[in-house]
């Protein structure tokens, strides 16, 4: 699935590897300046030496103004990368979607397609965004805010191995909790776009048959579907502040405790207490914005799946891939035992054992009820859905030996349900072209 989405980066790989090498550079400074301030404590403010205080404190203002640099950089590559990656991965899928056959289609579905290429791709290059910046930062403030504690007191540090690994599996517990919703929350999506889809198109239908109360109630329970869904996950998800909070309270009462004692028996400096409350904060908030990005990357991943579904679909019609036929001869068709169901695995038949002969230049008209299977006999002229069984022959040759484009450029149908793009009259009839 990854390798697949990361296909579409293409052009964005240099902006991609640029973030995270600017969050990491970013991350050494902060990291360094409450060392830095510890020193500045001891060494000059509660030794009232000023020329140290004047030389320390503008090292750190130039650190401070580097780090900043560093930070607005990766913001910027970051962003760039992410946009480009959902703006290539639209352009995939739409693309791919062109060659999709009306199986292909019914599969998806109209509305999940649609749902797919916004709300999906918007999750992806959200998450993308926070893996090559937020990802980076988190785990890499994480370890050096570690380290930085051992070089200023061992002692007080071992309380940072100990939460760590207890806040770790507290967050991975919400998460696992949360995740059964996000896939049902992503079909409650396509559910409400096609009740939408299928009120605007029928519009004229709904009023005519006064379809407008069972219509809103129809919508209106899609709607609560993904309410009720969204919001028993967030609730789940919300446990991640207060948990946050508790483990952050919680270390700062034990740093101030055993820092206190420690400074009274003289093990420890004042500085270096200040510098200890500054990586137990980085610490926990490496730590909350871990919880962030698995929150986000939850959510991405089953929208990561439904893109891959569509960018790794096969399309059920293709050309022949030797000697297509090329030209036709006459108009010609013949149906010969044809048989088609909608659902491969299924028992139920659309059209059973059709044998049908139409001369070249012969009008006739096929009458039946509404899902009686005419529009689906007309579709497979021009393979907009292949037979199951059975052979579908114009002039002489079967459909499935004719190059595609040569098949629909001499086979016209009107579909029923018929759209305009947005233009002129002039520009729609032009597509034909």
């Amino acid at each position: 699935m990854i390798k697949t989405l990361l296909k579409s980066v293409r052009q964005y790989k240099t902006q991609s590897l640029l973030s995270p090498l600017c969050v990491a550079i970013e991350v050494f400074i902060e990291m360094f300046i409450p060392y830095i301030m510890g020193w500045l404590i001891d060494n000059g403010i509660m030794k009232a030496n000023m020329p140290y205080i004047v030389k320390t404190g503008s090292f750190l203002l130039i650190m401070a103004f580097f780090s900043l640099i560093m930070g607005a950089l990766a913001s910027y590559f970051s962003s760039k990368a992410a946009a480009g990656l959902a703006a290539n991965l639209r352009q995939d899928m739409f693309f791919h979607t062109q060659d999709f056959s009306f199986e292909n289609i019914d599969k998806f579905s109209s509305s999940s397609l649609v749902t797919r290429l916004t709300t999906d791709i918007n999750n992806v290059q959200l998450a993308y965004q926070m893996v090559i910046r937020i990802a980076v930062r988190a785990p890499l403030m994480l370890v050096v805010s570690v380290i930085m504690a051992f070089a200023v007191n061992s002692e007080l540090a071992v309380l940072f191995v100990i939460l760590a690994p207890f806040m770790a599996i507290l967050l991975a517990l919400i998460i696992k909790s949360a995740f059964p919703y996000f896939p049902k929350i992503f079909k409650g999506y396509d559910r409400l776009n096609r009740t939408v889809r299928e009120n605007v198109r029928g519009v004229r239908e709904v009023k005519t048959y006064v379809h407008e109360k069972e219509q809103i109630e129809e919508f209106q329970k899609s709607s609560n579907y993904i309410y009720k869904l969204f919001t028993a996950a967030q609730k789940i998800m919300a446990l991640n502040a207060p948990v946050m909070m508790l483990l952050l309270n919680g270390s700062m009462l034990l740093l101030s405790w055993f820092g206190a004692n420690l400074i009274v028996n003289k093990s420890m400096q004042t500085g270096q207490l200040v510098s200890m409350f500054s990586y137990s904060n980085s610490v926990l908030f490496s730590l909350m914005m871990l919880s962030m990005i698995f929150t986000q990357l939850t959510i991405s991943q089953a929208s990561a799946k439904r893109i891959v579904e569509v960018i790794d679909e096969v399309p059920t019609i293709s050309k022949p891939q030797q000697h297509p036929v090329t030209e036709f001869t006459n108009g010609d068709i013949l149906f010969d035992h044809v048989n088609f169901k909608y659902e491969k695995d299924s028992d139920v038949y659309a059209l059973k054992d059709i044998n049908l002969h139409i001369h070249s230049g012969e009008t006739i008209g096929i009458i039946g009820e509404t899902g009686s299977g005419k529009s689906t006999l007309v579709a497979m002229i021009p393979r907009l859905y292949d037979s199951t069984g059975g052979a579908v022959r114009v002039a002489g040759h079967n459909v499935r030996s004719y190059d595609l484009k040569t098949l629909r450029d001499n086979v016209a149908m009107v579909l029923q349900k018929n759209v305009l793009f947005s233009g002129t009259i002039k520009d729609n009839l032009k597509w034909g072209c």
